[in-house]
């Protein structure tokens, strides 16, 4: 018991001597680049909202406050219920507006990120800097006998659910409808979309180089986008908020070969850490503007109240 708790505390000096000889440059850089993203995906969102209410004025602030109250809530409430808190502020801020319409652009949003995702997941691994292995297409042949059952099960159900709940279900339809509304003109939502977010992804790797550098590790665009998949894939595993623990150990065994396991851990804490509290303050600023108080409290608890509605 002596020798593992020794062990522990030299790993835990080791770690914060890493993080207090991070170069500051570095840090500031990275948190320039971290806030540029979150002000990038709010433009973003607030075209998307300004397309489905074409008629109000969306204002860029409220939104912002919304998203970063969102963002900050997903840290620690269970199921993502900080996408709830999103909706439901901005529902707040544009009278008129419907949650399934707000939540419709939301997912515009998230089709884009889980395209950009999947693309770079693939490219990472096909050029083997993860271990992830891509079916083969015979191995996706073989098993069409269920991927047909299993379609036509669902088909099924889908066409007896919508039979029974007709007009409701249109209803619906037409809100969510409402919410993608900047799809149907390709145009614009590539200009005020499509190219935004892709700015807020390319400031994300911007982040993580800068930390890179910061810690001492080799920064490059390969690295990075290694990084950017295992801290994506680690969040899958509900083990703790934000998928600490699980997060240092997958990028400390994908970087394996570029780094010390210690220098990767300081720096998948440092980043980690670094992150959640800076979408903490930025979240409590959102929600303190969102809800017009000067009180931190007060703001935290109108998020709390709006994740759980």
């Amino acid at each position: 018991m002596t020798f593992s708790l020794s062990g522990a505390g030299e790993a835990l000096n080791s770690i914060a001597h890493d993080l207090a000889g991070v170069d500051p440059r570095m840090a500031i850089l990275a948190l320039a680049f971290h806030v540029a993203n979150h002000v990038l995906r709010s433009v973003a969102w607030r075209n998307v909202v300004a397309a489905a209410y074409p008629d109000d004025r969306v204002r860029l602030l409220p939104v912002a406050a919304a998203y970063a109250s969102g963002v900050a809530l997903n840290a620690v409430a269970p199921a993502r219920g900080g996408d709830a808190a999103k909706v439901a502020l901005a529902r707040a801020s544009l009278p008129g507006s419907s949650v399934p319409t707000l939540a419709a652009t939301v997912s515009v949003l998230v089709v884009f990120d889980l395209v950009f995702a999947t693309a770079l997941l693939l490219v990472v691994a096909s050029a083997g800097l993860v271990p992830v292995q891509l079916p083969s297409a015979s191995a996706a042949a073989s098993h069409w006998p269920i991927v047909v059952a299993a379609t036509t099960g669902f088909a099924a159900l889908a066409w007896l659910a919508v039979r029974a709940a007709h007009r409701k279900l249109r209803t619906l339809w037409e809100r969510v409808r409402q919410g993608g509304a900047i799809l149907r003109t390709p145009g614009r939502y590539l200009r005020h979309v499509a190219l935004v977010q892709a700015g807020a992804w390319c400031c994300r790797i911007a982040v993580i180089l800068c930390l890179l550098a910061g810690f001492g590790l080799p920064a490059s665009i390969p690295v990075a986008g290694v990084v950017m998949v295992v801290a994506g894939a680690s969040t899958l595993i509900p083990l703790a908020p934000g998928g600490a623990g699980a997060q240092q150990v997958m990028v400390a065994f994908a970087l394996s070969q570029t780094a010390s396991a210690a220098a990767v851990v300081s720096f998948s804490v440092g980043m980690q850490a670094g992150v959640t509290a800076v979408n903490a303050l930025l979240g409590l600023a959102g929600a303190m503007a969102a809800f017009r108080t000067l009180r931190p409290l007060a703001a935290m608890r109108g998020a709390l109240a709006a994740a759980r509605a």
